[in-house]
């Protein structure tokens, strides 16, 4: 098996795919914030969408075509899953005590109303033009300058159709003077971005869309950002408190999810090695660090009293930054040097693997709930919430095995396929 990333991809492909994932999940979660700055009132997404939009050209400069639908895709496959699990989410029974407290608050309103306006915006202005560019001549986007266009044009319509289908007929007040205003911010910000990149082309005359002879599946990055689009849901509904079966069977939401993620950590070290395992655990929590302190920084700016968000933000998120950020690093550790001592113990794969997610899933329960619970709920909550969450990731555990044996043997003898016809 190899032991590295594929090399098959442009430098920089999983940086750039991971930025548009977190990009589209903060305009998701920011999407109604109104900033407040000298005198000017405008959306938080004529900041974001102008982000978007420049990581999208760097996409177009320095990847092959295949590798941009590959981050299209991967965009289209976060707006539906993380939409889709914090819907559900937020629709699961919480637990009573959770009604009068401020963090039930904290959870997204309107949700369909931003996954139908974002997606929609983002199909619209990246996804379809490039589609549609592609299928005539791929070979315009070997000039910087179409490249540019294609990027500058779909930053503009997608910071446009994003703001009227989440706005248009909601009662805010100042409605025209917030849009002219974020209008001119993301038309400052793109004008920018298209000026930086003239100034870059200039300088280095490589031609853009790089050709390369043999491009595999990479679906190593695929399972990456899969994993880290499931992490985010937990994140954004970390707090929440659901009740199953009584009043003491009650379980974080954000466990619900977890061991999807841990499923994904030990099939990436059993096909391609202890390094990328690592490697996998420090991706997944420098992203959380990111997230979340782009998440306090936005919410940390100036707003309107008529939409300001819920300032439970600026409590949990000092709290959760260091927490999270420490258990999400010791618990994707602990299972790839897990995974790796017992394979060189010649243990089973099986064993191996329910030993090193046992191990992960207890360190996880009892770091991280601690840390993040304490002081928010009563400690008999937190300790009856610990047990409760241990027991279902251990069944999860056992439950999830074979599937992962099979994952493993699946996907290991396709990749050996696809070594021998390099």
């Amino acid at each position: 098996m190899k032991h590295s990333l594929p090399s098959q991809q442009s430098p920089g492909f999983l940086f750039l795919t991971v930025s548009v994932i977190i990009c589209l999940t903060l305009l998701i979660n920011v999407a109604f914030k109104i900033i407040i700055l000298h005198g000017m009132m405008f959306s938080v997404n004529s900041l974001i969408c102008p982000l978007t939009a420049g990581l999208y050209l760097v996409a177009l400069r320095r990847c092959t075509v295949k590798e941009q639908r590959h981050l299209l895709n991967i965009s289209l496959m976060t707006l539906y899953t993380f939409c889709i699990g914090v819907y559900i989410s937020i629709n699961l029974p919480a637990a009573e005590y959770m009604h009068d407290n401020p963090v039930y608050q904290i959870i997204f309103d309107d949700i369909p109303k931003k996954f139908f306006a974002v997606t929609i915006a983002f199909a619209l202005s990246f996804y379809l033009p490039h589609l549609l560019v592609c299928a005539k001549n791929s070979t315009l986007l070997a000039s910087p300058r179409q490249c540019m266009l294609l990027a500058l044009l779909g930053g503009l319509s997608f910071f446009t159709l994003n703001f009227f289908l989440l706005f248009l007929g909601t009662h805010i007040h100042n409605f025209c003077q917030i849009m002219i205003d974020s209008m001119m911010i993301a038309s400052i910000l793109l004008l920018i971005v298209g000026a930086l990149s003239l100034t870059m082309s200039l300088k280095d005359q490589t031609p853009s869309c790089p050709l390369r002879a043999y491009e595999p599946f990479p679906l190593c990055y695929y399972l990456i950002c899969f994993a880290i689009v499931i992490m985010l849901i937990c994140l954004a509904c970390e707090y929440r408190i659901v009740a199953f079966i009584g009043h003491n069977r009650i379980l974080a939401v954000s466990a619900l999810f977890f061991p999807i993620i841990l499923i994904i950590s030990t099939v990436v070290g059993e096909l391609w090695g202890y390094r990328v395992n690592l490697k996998f655990g420090l991706i997944i929590s420098a992203t959380q660090f990111i997230f979340d302190s782009l998440l306090m920084g936005i919410v940390a700016l100036p707003s309107p009293e008529f939409f300001n968000l819920n300032p439970f933000y600026s409590y949990i998120m000092l709290r959760r930054l260091p927490a999270d950020s420490l258990t999400l690093l010791a618990t994707f550790m602990s299972n790839a040097m897990l995974l790796h001592y017992l394979k060189q113990q010649k243990i089973q794969p099986q064993y191996r693997i329910l030993i090193a997610n046992i191990c992960a899933n207890s360190l996880l329960c009892l770091v991280d709930y601690s840390l993040l619970y304490g002081g928010i709920y009563p400690y008999d909550q937190i300790i009856n919430l610990v047990v409760n969450v241990w027991q279902y990731k251990f069944i999860m555990t056992l439950l999830s095995l074979p599937l992962i044996l099979k994952l493993c043997s699946s996907l290991g003898r396709k990749q050996a396929l696809a070594l021998r016809h390099e």
